[in-house]
């Protein structure tokens, strides 16, 4: 079951007994996206990959990665109709002998990543092309941060992506988290907001799949960027730093031993062997050289 990082730090604070909200929850909430952040250091690389499009300027070379981008899959210019794959060059010496000589086309044979946040295209572009450029990554894992908004009703639609508010005061900053319908006539199910229309509208990046109703109870909420089968392991994760801070080793000890079991389950079904800074699929001849977990919550009281 998906959970929000409201009912994650929520469900921790719980657990631990301790209402403090000056410094026990800040520090419950650190320790959930910590937990989240190893998770995501296992995860197959497809998990988060993301694609963003670009335009071509000609005479320039270089382009600026995604702000969210840490490693970059692949490179297609699409060109008068015709797209073209962009073959990797990953050796920064054979990149400067390459460029010698400026050489100026629209047709794109290679490309370079050039330290962390930018790319070069060889053959530079002779002309300029809006949206030309798709540049699939993986995505960087962000802290969550946000409680979950819940103010108002909504109206949802079956096989409508657009949400209608009525009481709301819906923000640009709620694009990338996820909705559910929190109400008996709602399908229960988690939506990731595509986009912001006002405060009285979202669009949903996928439709919704349950019955055409309205005046309807929601949750608007950050979900961890993990298998949602494993997003109550989190709640140990924060256990466990919480009880090592107070030196309640046995507490520690056996809600790291769960999270732990979460994450070598996690990295059984969704891991990935590839590490390097670019993804590469099936490479081309250059002459470059070119079981499901379920996870329960426990009660960590000591007999």
């Amino acid at each position: 079951m998906a959970l929000s990082f409201q009912t994650l730090y929520t469900d921790a604070q719980n657990l631990t007994e301790d209402t403090d909200t000056t410094t026990t929850l800040p520090f419950l909430k650190r320790a959930i996206n910590q937990g989240a952040k190893k998770f995501g250091a296992i995860l197959n690389r497809e998990w988060r990959r993301s694609e963003k499009t670009f335009s071509t300027v000609a005479d320039q070379q270089y382009y600026q990665t995604p702000e969210d981008c840490i490693r970059v899959k692949s490179l297609t210019l699409t060109i008068g109709g015709v797209s073209y794959p962009v073959e990797l060059i990953d050796d920064e010496e054979v990149w400067r002998e390459l460029n010698k000589t400026t050489v100026t086309s629209d047709i794109p044979e290679y490309f370079f990543i050039r330290g962390n946040d930018e790319f070069g295209i060889y053959p530079i572009p002779a002309t300029s092309t809006a949206n030309a450029g798709t540049l699939k990554f993986e995505r960087k894992m962000r802290d969550m941060s946000a409680a979950d908004y819940t103010t108002g009703t909504i109206t949802v639609t079956n096989d409508s992506a657009t949400v209608t508010g009525s009481g709301t005061t819906f923000t640009a900053q709620m694009v990338g988290r996820s909705l559910k319908v929190d109400d008996p006539n709602g399908d229960g199910m988690w939506y990731k907001i595509a986009a912001y229309t006002s405060a009285t509208s979202i669009t949903l990046e996928n439709t919704y799949s349950g019955s055409t109703a309205g005046s309807l109870s929601f949750a608007i909420g950050e979900l961890p960027d993990i298998p949602e089968e494993f997003h109550e392991a989190l709640v140990d994760y924060a256990l466990y730093r919480y009880y090592t801070l107070r030196r309640d080793l046995y507490q520690a000890r056996e809600a790291k031993k769960m999270y732990d079991e979460a994450l070598m389950e996690c990295k059984a079904s969704y891991s990935s062997v590839v590490t390097s800074q670019y993804m590469r699929g099936n490479r081309k001849n250059s002459p470059y050289g070119l079981g499901r977990y379920k996870h329960e919550f426990r009660d960590f009281q000591a007999s």
